[in-house]
């Protein structure tokens, strides 16, 4: 920033500048006067050109006043933004089980919250081709359901009402692709459910990713019913199970964020070190509730935002 006693401030320019200034933000002269610290009765008359005092005196408080607001713009311009997919070592994990799935595989992926599963899946949807993207949930979880969502995820259109005929009608159209299916939060599936997935690959050689959290990979290789997920697990060509983000995911993250601050970085990784906070994903709400909170204040994220925005969310570091 120029300071005013080492430049000659241009009075015309000024007056030019506030005018343009009080325009833009809808300013009575009253609310202009009083946020650049000059009284109504002096800005209106400067501005209209005809104030009889020093106008060079208040052309220097204008340029003071604008030299702020440039400041303001440029460190909201400087806060971080979510920078939507970023690669991170357990991403790429992430996406060699894709890469393998998409060869004709079936392989599983237990991964807890907030390690970027969801946002690698999608990403992975760029990458090669046929491939389709289905989430499951609470209502898709039986067989039947499942059927009708992987349908409609497929882009599958038909006029069958039966499940049994809709399978067959999934059956004949990947037959004739070499295709891909990610199941995201397959573990809401029951056996059923898990069970068709599994003949629809060994009837058509479907490429199969199933994405979930912990408790996928646990009911089928440890759960009260592991023996009858006996044929799904022979044919599983590679598992991968994270409950936690590594250190080195969080400093990806910082750096997709352009988070460069010491103190900052060194909280994130706290929180998403904490068991149960949710990962990466915890680390981006904190990321923007401190945003918003920066920006409502005309400044740069400090660490107090970031605190206090851990505080709201009411998350417990131990330390």
């Amino acid at each position: 920033m120029i300071h005013v006693d080492t430049l000659p401030v241009d009075v015309n320019d000024m007056r030019d500048w506030a005018n343009g200034y009080k325009t833009m933000h809808g300013l009575s002269w009253q609310k202009m006067g009083d946020a650049m610290g000059i009284p109504a009765g002096t800005i209106q008359p400067f501005c209209k050109g005809n104030y009889a005092g020093r106008n060079d005196d208040i052309a220097r408080k204008i340029f003071l006043f604008k030299q702020g607001v440039q400041n303001r713009d440029d460190q909201l311009l400087r806060l971080p933004v979510d920078p939507g997919y970023f690669e991170t070592p357990t991403s790429l994990r992430i996406r060699e089980l894709l890469a393998v799935a998409s060869s004709g595989k079936i392989t599983v992926g237990a991964f807890g919250p907030g390690l970027g599963k969801t946002l690698t899946a999608k990403d992975f949807l760029g990458r090669v081709s046929p491939v389709w993207m289905v989430t499951m949930d609470e209502v898709s979880k039986k067989t039947g359901a499942m059927i009708r969502t992987v349908e409609q995820g497929i882009g599958l259109k038909t006029s069958k009402n039966w499940p049994s005929l809709i399978s067959a009608e999934i059956i004949s159209y990947l037959r004739k692709r070499k295709a891909t299916i990610i199941i995201d939060e397959a573990n809401h599936l029951e056996l059923g459910a898990l069970e068709q997935l599994r003949a629809w690959h060994d009837a058509t050689g479907v490429g199969i990713c199933l994405l979930g959290n912990e408790e996928l990979i646990a009911r089928i290789e440890s759960g009260p019913k592991r023996d009858q997920f006996g044929r799904l697990k022979r044919r599983i060509s590679r598992s991968v199970v994270q409950n936690m983000p590594l250190e080195e995911d969080v400093t990806c993250f910082c750096e997709a964020w352009e988070i460069f601050d010491p103190a900052i970085r060194a909280t994130l990784m706290d929180v998403a070190m904490q068991p149960g906070s949710g990962g990466l994903g915890e680390c981006a709400m904190v990321v923007t509730d401190a945003v918003t909170i920066a920006g409502e204040s005309g400044g740069h994220m400090e660490i107090a935002h970031v605190r206090w925005a851990i505080e709201q969310r009411q998350i417990r570091i131990i330390r």
